[in-house]
């Protein structure tokens, strides 16, 4: 998403929503290692945390509307969508003209294309599809720790409900895992 759909680059201003979650704190680290400058939204809690994975600047969504702090992106990695706060409509507001928005949770922007048309910008969903190449150059980075995986918590696979709700709550700090057995 960050690095083959948005083409993260020296120079590129890259606004990446919930930075500090499950897929955004991979998205913050990956923008920030291929150059990119990136801003990411998050919560005062993890202002530091999200500045530690590469955030050059974060913008606290809870102190008021992310487009007032944030100025002109090149690309936006959006992976809340539009089903909360809008999210989706008001980031096409903060893309230069023939920028790119992309949306990472499929079917939470359903009036994504057209309203990104309006806005003169581009708009693309987007699935995983790993392949050899981009699996050996992840693998390589989480190898050299340039790219970190922080784990939140760690939880028994018969509380795999709790998982799920505690991701459902948006405010996990990077992964929840789950162990499968001893050993």
């Amino acid at each position: 998403m960050v690095v083959e759909t948005a083409k993260a680059h020296e120079g590129q201003r890259m606004l990446v929503h919930a930075g500090a979650g499950g897929v955004g704190h991979f998205a913050v680290q990956f923008a920030s290692y291929f150059g990119a400058h990136v801003i990411a939204t998050g919560s005062a809690r993890n202002a530091a945390f999200l500045r530690e994975l590469g955030a050059a600047e974060v913008v606290d969504y809870t102190a008021g509307p992310f487009e007032e702090a944030v100025g002109e992106v090149d690309a936006v990695i959006d992976l809340i969508g539009d089903v909360a706060h809008e999210t989706g409509s008001r980031s096409l507001r903060v893309i230069r003209p023939g920028g790119l928005y992309v949306n990472g949770p499929t079917g939470s922007f359903p009036t994504m294309r057209e309203k990104a048309e309006a806005a003169g910008v581009r708009a693309t969903g987007f699935r995983v599809s790993p392949d050899a190449a981009t699996l050996a150059i992840v693998t390589r980075l989480l190898e050299s720790r340039d790219v970190r995986v922080y784990v939140d918590r760690v939880l028994p696979l018969e509380e795999v409900a709790e998982a799920h709700r505690l991701i459902e709550t948006g405010s996990t700090r990077g992964k929840i895992v789950l162990t499968v057995a001893e050993g």
